[in-house]
């Protein structure tokens, strides 16, 4: 549970690799079907893939697309597919069929008691701190041959999530690149982070959100 870029799909995946099982990822999203009956077909073949696969991990993305189909549709074939998805999350089991089933949501308001009650435990991530931020540009950058103030990169990223440092990291090394040259420095690196808090400030601009709000991620936590 928590906003887009914290880290839930890259959690999942270290998970796999960890233990070195088959992830099956799926976006609720996308197996949402306009066809009548195709939604409820689409999810039993997700399950019984699973099943197939054992022992693996599961990976369910956008799982508040269930309330948010439920809440816009009184549809019957939408109720049914939702019911549908969650008798199959009732009925997978880690012991019986080898599967460690994960769910992840952006927007944990959406869903209700009937789809927290399907879930034993609630991992909640959250935008990093500075510290959290100064370490993770210290991984990212690990391998990079270059003297840096990670410190001060990690300050002028107020509220940037795991993921938009990732993205500033990849467009400073772009630009170095367009420049002929093979490394970066902690002016590329604050010129990406320039860059990037202006774009998406003229991003939340055009939205009609907020533009005093100095959060670069388009998230607003509740």
């Amino acid at each position: 549970v928590g906003p887009p870029g914290t880290g839930k799909t890259s959690s999942a995946r270290a998970l796999s690799r960890w233990f070195a099982l088959p992830l099956l990822e799926v976006k609720l999203s996308m197996i949402i079907s306009a066809y009548l009956g195709e939604t409820s077909k689409n999810i039993d073949n997700v399950f019984m893939l699973a099943k197939k696969l054992n022992p693996c991990i599961l990976f369910i993305d956008e799982f508040d697309f269930v309330a948010k189909s439920r809440a816009a549709d009184d549809h019957g074939a939408i109720k049914r597919a939702v019911n549908t998805l969650l008798k199959a999350v009732d009925d997978i089991s880690l012991v019986e069929d080898g599967v460690l089933l994960i769910a992840a949501t952006n927007y944990p308001q959406l869903l209700d008691h009937a789809a927290w009650r399907r879930f034993d435990n609630v991992m909640n991530f959250v935008v990093p701190d500075e510290e959290m931020r100064r370490r993770i540009f210290e991984k990212i950058l690990e391998k990079v041959d270059a003297t840096l103030d990670l410190a001060e990169l990690a300050r002028l990223t107020d509220r940037y999530t795991g993921s938009d440092l990732r993205i500033v990291v990849r467009e400073a090394v772009l630009n170095a690149l367009l420049q002929d040259r093979k490394k970066i420095t902690q002016a590329d690196l604050i010129r990406a982070i320039e860059q990037f808090g202006r774009r998406n400030s003229d991003y939340r601009q055009g939205a009609g959100a907020d533009s005093s709000k100095p959060n670069p991620t388009i998230y607003d936590r509740q």
